[in-house]
């Protein structure tokens, strides 16, 4: 009896595995583990991959990082730039069977902008008549320059033209059920009640371990995709990354460190793809309080950087410092602005850095003290210490503190830090999606994080979301550049290099510079 039990189980085991061998799984890796799968309430780069799975907005990204028609079929423009027409799919449902309408996008994009939703990226929609005033409790969400003319077309009016929204509305203007929510509240995003209307749904959410969806067969290009679900890993350690990656575990890795990523460059690995990214890494510095309240402190703890010798030695790229806030590539900009002292040689910037640490009153005896966070990885660790190491040439004493990225995250919206080392990914490729994150009137605290304030930085800004001819606005946006340049509320470190790993099993993959990579337009060959 005991030997038939065994047996059983055997073929159990056996018959279980090849069910699983059956499906077409993908297993990928992020960067952050999702403290909320709510898309009003994301903030972090990972967490917003996972909702790109599971949500779709009017515009979708395509597999080079462009966007392309998504839950809308189509849009038209007005001849003033001020009018979007969006043209939903007549297939349009949730991922539960009901229709999505017009009306349900009008009550999300409201459920976005208003203050008690506290949604991080809401500044990304700004440019959105009213919206503004919605997010800062100036006027109701009622007012929001969104409205639904059928139940199929989703009419936005906006403040000023905006060339670039349906580019920042893939991945920062999701609908959410309201039936759903306003049954369930906050308990609406449990695998058992989540309803959502893109490829993938929710099917289990296990915090630091994974999120694993399934195929949406209500999605309305269901048909196209191969894919039965998709398992999200946070995995930070290089050792299990690779370790897993190449007993074939994973198929998708988002970030691998430059040393791991060298000796796969080494040995011509063609499951390694490189690729210079437009995002930014830099020096978030705390404008409201604490010793980088002053503009010379700023100024001096950047011009300590040596952005080239991090480049070459740090991050195994040269070329990639950056000193503009705008990285290279990005559309409708030409050459970004760069600070004054880019062009010195290091010893001048060292002597002109320790002249403005004096003159705000730092000296051998009264030495300036800077706490220093980062997010918890290798790379970060060695960028962080290099940096520290710089500063310390001025005279700094540095305080490293390391911490995980939701840690880190909410420490800087309590504005309980000195400097912090982050990315900046903006949301769309143009330039005031970079430049927005330092405007004042009215941005999230997740946006404007070093709680910067200049008028005429802000002057310059709404100048050149007034300005239509691309060129003009281009200018515009340069000397809005060179105004926050100067006083150096974030200082660029470098531009960001993609290195990503891609199982030789994976079809469908495309590398662009966004880093953004839709998995429902991938495939896998059985294993």
């Amino acid at each position: 009896m005991k030997r038939n039990l065994a047996v059983l189980f055997v073929w159990l085991m056996m018959w279980a595995g090849s069910i699983e061998a059956a499906e077409r799984i993908f297993h990928r890796v992020g960067t952050d583990d999702p403290a909320t799968l709510d898309p009003h309430k994301v903030a972090l780069p990972g967490e917003q991959l996972v909702i790109l799975d599971m949500f779709m907005s009017l515009s979708t990204p395509g597999m080079n990082g462009r966007p392309i028609p998504g839950a809308a079929e189509s849009w038209t423009i007005s001849a003033d730039g001020k009018t979007y027409l969006f043209k939903l799919r007549p297939n349009s449902r949730w991922s539960d069977g009901k229709p999505l309408t017009a009306a349900d996008w009008v009550w999300s994009f409201q459920r976005m902008l208003d203050p008690a939703t506290a949604f991080p990226l809401a500044s990304r929609l700004f440019p959105i008549r009213n919206a503004r005033a919605v997010a800062t409790g100036v006027k109701p969400p009622t007012e929001l320059g969104v409205s639904a003319p059928d139940a199929r077309t989703v009419r936005i009016d906006l403040e000023n033209p905006a060339p670039y929204l349906v580019d920042s509305m893939m991945a920062a203007a999701m609908p959410v059920p309201r039936h759903v929510i306003e049954k369930y509240g906050a308990a609406w995003v449990r695998p058992e009640n989540f309803v959502s209307n893109g490829p993938f749904v929710l099917e289990e959410w296990r915090p630091n371990a994974y999120v694993r969806l399934r195929r949406n067969a209500n999605f309305w290009a269901a048909d196209r995709v191969t894919l039965d679900g998709v398992y999200h890993y946070p995995i930070s350690d290089p050792a299990t990354l690779l370790r897993r990656f190449n007993a074939g575990e994973l198929d998708f890795v988002m970030v691998v460190p430059p040393d791991r990523a060298a000796d796969l460059q080494s040995s011509r690995d063609p499951r390694l793809k490189v690729m210079r990214g437009l995002a930014n890494e830099v020096i978030v510095f705390n404008t409201r309080r604490g010793p980088a309240a002053d503009a010379r402190v700023r100024r001096a703890l950047s011009m300590l950087i040596e952005r080239e010798a991090i480049a070459r030695a740090v991050i195994g790229f040269p070329g990639v410092e950056g000193y503009s806030f705008v990285p290279p590539g990005v559309l409708n900009y030409g050459n970004a602005a760069k600070p004054d002292f880019a062009a010195w040689l290091p010893g001048k910037r060292v002597a002109e850095a320790q002249r403005l640490l004096a003159a705000a009153g730092y000296t051998n005896d009264k030495p300036l003290r800077m706490r220093l966070g980062f997010p918890n990885t290798d790379l970060n660790r060695k960028v962080a210490v290099t940096i520290g190491a710089m500063w310390s040439r001025g005279g700094v004493k540095v305080d490293l503190e390391s911490k995980e990225s939701k840690a880190l995250f909410a420490e800087i919206g309590k504005g309980d830090f000195d400097a912090v080392r982050t990315v900046w990914v903006a949301s769309a490729s143009d330039p005031y999606a970079y430049l927005e994150r330092m405007v004042s009137t009215g941005s999230a605290g997740a946006v404007n994080t070093s709680g910067y304030a200049n008028p005429k930085f802000d002057e310059r800004l709404e100048a050149a979301s007034r300005e239509v001819d691309v060129q003009r606005r281009a200018a515009i946006l340069r000397e809005a550049e060179s105004i926050a340049l100067a006083d150096q509320p974030v200082a660029p470190v470098y531009y960001l290099v993609g290195r990503r790993l891609v199982a030789a099993r994976v079809q469908g993959f495309a590398d662009n510079p966004r880093g953004v990579y839709p998995t429902w337009m991938m495939s896998v060959a059985p294993r």
